[in-house]
């Protein structure tokens, strides 16, 4: 990224966030600076190569519940909105979901509710998250206590080797994510919801060919990536109604930017029979 001399300043923040990301992936940031020119910075990653867009698996099983007896959660967060994204999430599979805004209230329903598992917030006004796990340890608590945070590397560090915390969780995350936890920590077997019947497969339509001619051309501009003039050509073969299944079928290509599944698709047409 390149940033001109006399460009609007900011806060810096950004560049914090970003290098705070990309050292937490293994890579690295770095700048040159040229007086009259601007600043330049650089963040390398080592990334896998990415073939082709993969689709996305549609036999996942959804988790409906969960055997054996019935547990309770408590999560403890100073935001409300998280509080009640939890309930609405593991409420429906058969939890009990109880909810403290700040660590004093999680002390104090302590000797009304004994629950299975904590979720706990590491930031929070007043008693922090770890003050909270270790006052939970000085009460004998043993069941598992899984730290929030929605801060990567935030500081919030715990004051000693021996927090008493069982795992840990970044904000944002996923339902399955957080089932991944539950099971771990709570040992239990999902129940999963049936899956349903396979629709029979509709038949493809049948891509007719535009003409050799036609063809060479797509093939031309999709090799220079030249996306404005493939719409264009796609658009002119789209008045004649017999090519419509295929100007639909390399649209969906180009909306991607997979110009090799276009150029593959293009060649399977080019050597149907008329």
């Amino acid at each position: 990224v390149l940033m001109p001399w006399g460009a609007p300043i900011g806060t810096g923040l950004g560049l914090t966030i970003t290098k705070l990301l990309t050292e937490t992936l293994g890579g690295e940031i770095t700048l040159t600076s040229t007086l009259g020119v601007g600043t330049r910075f650089q963040a390398r990653l080592m990334l896998s190569k990415v073939e082709r867009q993969q689709a996305v698996n549609a036999d996942t099983r959804r988790v409906v519940g969960y055997k054996g007896a019935a547990r309770t959660i408590m999560v403890v967060d100073d935001n409300a909105d998280h509080r009640d994204l939890m309930r609405e999430m593991l409420s429906p599979l058969g939890f009990a979901v109880l909810a403290a805004k700040n660590g004093q209230t999680c002390l104090e329903a302590f000797d009304l509710q004994r629950p299975d598992l904590y979720f706990v917030d590491i930031r929070m006004p007043g008693m922090s998250g770890w003050e909270l796990v270790q006052a939970l340890h000085d009460r004998a608590v043993i069941a598992p206590i899984i730290m929030l945070s929605a801060n990567i590397g935030d500081g919030a560090a715990p004051t000693s080797t021996d927090t008493g915390h069982s795992d840990t969780l970044a904000k944002p995350f996923e339902l399955n994510q957080l089932l991944d936890k539950l099971a771990i920590h709570l040992k239990l077997d999902w129940d999963y919801a049936e899956p349903k019947s396979a629709k029979p497969a509709s038949r493809a339509p049948r891509l007719r060919s535009p003409g050799a001619e036609a063809l060479r051309e797509l093939v031309s501009l999709g090799q220079i990536g030249h996306v404005r003039g493939i719409e264009s050509k796609l658009a002119e073969l789209a008045s004649l109604p017999a090519n419509q299944p295929l100007v639909d079928a390399l649209r969906q290509h180009v909306d991607a930017f997979d110009f090799e599944g276009y150029a593959e698709l293009i060649e399977r047409v080019s050597h149907e029979p008329d």
